[in-house]
């Protein structure tokens, strides 16, 4: 009955932890081609929020703003889209984004913490591949920027319904063992 106690337990952890955490720390990005890679999603739940912990570094190679920092994602099952850039005032904007993070037209280490609520918004589920954009709106010649490390991006999701009958489950069977 231990084991049993310890599945539950385990299982209710994966349920309360339903997210994808996108390390970008270390990577450079140059304002000439964008870095772009994919992510796989490995269980089922609708997205709920999209949360950033950056700390970039923008001019320390080549003279860069925080304004030119851009970030998209793609779920590319549903075609959901995201964007997030340093600012939407800069002069070489990709358009409207979904997030602005605040950043002036200047070098130096820029930090965000802060999420967005997706919840009415995102795809019902969030499994599979999901696709990462990082650009420079302008082209420096060289790195524009580099995510420091510790810099990512949190996905998270409602637990599918699976997921949510595990922590039942779970309650259950830890109920059970207190009598």
């Amino acid at each position: 009955m231990k084991i049993s106690a310890i599945i539950a337990v385990a299982g209710m952890a994966a349920a309360a932890n339903a997210q994808t955490v996108i390390d970008l720390g270390g990577m450079n990005v140059d304002g000439a081609a964008a870095t772009t890679f994919t992510v796989n999603q490995t269980d089922h739940g609708a997205l709920s929020s999209i949360y950033f912990d950056l700390t970039v570094d923008v001019g320390a190679t080549n003279a860069s703003w925080g304004s030119e920092v851009h970030i998209d994602l793609t779920h590319n099952a549903s075609g959901f889209h995201f964007s997030a850039d340093g600012s939407e005032l800069n002069f070489a904007d990709l358009g409207p984004d979904d997030l602005s993070f605040g950043w002036g037209n200047s070098g130096g280490i820029f930090t965000f913490s802060g999420g967005v609520d997706l919840s009415d918004a995102g795809p019902s589920d969030t499994f599979g591949t999901w696709t990462v954009t990082l650009s420079d709106e302008f082209d420096d010649s060289g790195i524009d920027h580099t995510y420091l490390q510790g810099s990512t991006i949190t996905i998270n999701k409602v637990p599918a319904p699976g997921a949510l009958a595990l922590l039942g489950l779970g309650g259950v069977a830890a109920m059970r063992r207190r009598r």
